[in-house]
């Protein structure tokens, strides 16, 4: 495709040195080559900082940011306060993407007049799997260009991912600093107020453009902390507060969304069934369970809740111990994470 905008692609860097060549490497290996690769180095231990300088040091296109540790909402914020481009794009360093990626999402922001494009999730893979991703970028796959109320609607319901890492921006719908730092679940927190900025989204239906690794040890997988629960107390009460002020015929929909989150995290709480939480986080599954019993009606009548969602909100009604012990149960299957 032929366009001059310069996009800038942001790639936050913390401890991920066995993961951080190949990741460059599928950047570089872009179709559309206007590209700048900000490599934001957050303070890491393993030598990926010196990684990130010898990589750079192959492609002039790339450049790198070394900063004190502050988390992956700073270290993308940072990114952008060095971004040229007229747009922007996140790729986690522990990913990698098809080498038509910036191409198609380019592509269709610009055939669209889209500010925004996204593809509804990237494809899971385990390190050893093989992971398979779009080499063309004529695809013949669905483009569709949704309200942003509808692209809410179907985040919300959970059919597109929050992930801020499979879309691209035009830059000003970004401002400054748009992810908050100091919180655990920072996309759910903040790109739903992104989407608001605009009218439409471009939405491509293919997955085969982002490879978004599993990892045992990711941040998501760790076991129970405080912030988990702040995290998702802060960005249920804010998120629930301003869709349904925003959007009144989506508060099932948010209803459903806070409750799932605040489900995942009260899951996570270490339980001896019959004598409730840890002491030590007894406090956070009070308020955690607050917000569940909130919820829980809303969920359980809306038919477009997710199935487990429903369930979950059903069990929640016979008492704090039963939905522990449902979700402890649920978690060590594998299941409703």
């Amino acid at each position: 495709m032929t366009s001059g905008d310069l996009v800038s692609v942001i790639v936050p860097v913390y401890n991920v040195k066995n993961y951080l060549e190949e990741c460059f490497a599928s950047v570089c290996a872009q179709t559309y080559g206007n590209i700048e690769i900000i490599l934001v180095d957050d303070g890491s231990t393993d030598g990926s900082g010196e990684l990130c300088d010898e990589l750079a040091s192959r492609d002039d296109r790339a450049v790198v940011v070394h900063k004190d540790n502050g988390g992956l909402s700073d270290a993308r914020n940072a990114g952008l306060r060095f971004a040229r481009g007229n747009w922007i794009s996140f790729v986690d360093s522990d990913d990698y993407i098809s080498p038509v990626f910036i191409e198609v999402l380019l592509g269709a922001a610009l055939k669209t007049s889209c500010e925004i494009s996204a593809v509804p999730f990237g494809t899971p893979f385990k390190d050893g799997e093989p992971c398979p991703l779009a080499e063309n970028a004529d695809l013949h796959v669905a483009l569709k260009c949704l309200p942003s109320d509808a692209v809410q609607r179907l985040m919300l319901y959970q059919a597109l991912d929050t992930g801020a890492q499979w879309r691209l921006y035009s830059k000003k719908t970004l401002g400054a600093d748009p992810f908050p730092v100091g919180l655990y679940y920072e996309d759910l927190a903040s790109i739903y107020k992104i989407i608001r900025k605009v009218d439409y989204v471009a939405v491509i239906e293919c997955r085969a453009l982002y490879a978004y690794r599993l990892r045992g040890d990711s941040i998501i997988r760790q076991g129970y902390k405080h912030i988990k629960g702040e995290s998702a107390i802060r960005i249920a009460t804010e998120l629930y507060s301003d869709i349904s002020t925003w959007y009144p015929s989506l508060t099932y929909a948010v209803a459903s969304r806070c409750f799932s989150l605040c489900r995942m995290v009260f899951a996570q709480i270490p339980w001896v069934f019959s004598k409730g939480p840890s002491c030590e986080f007894a406090n956070d599954s009070e308020m955690l369970w607050e917000v569940l019993k909130m919820h829980r009606k809303a969920v359980l009548l809306d038919p477009r809740a997710r199935k487990r969602e429903r369930l979950a909100a059903a069990i929640a009604y016979l008492g704090q111990d039963a939905f522990a012990s449902f979700c402890h149960l649920c978690r060590r299957l594998g299941k409703m994470q």
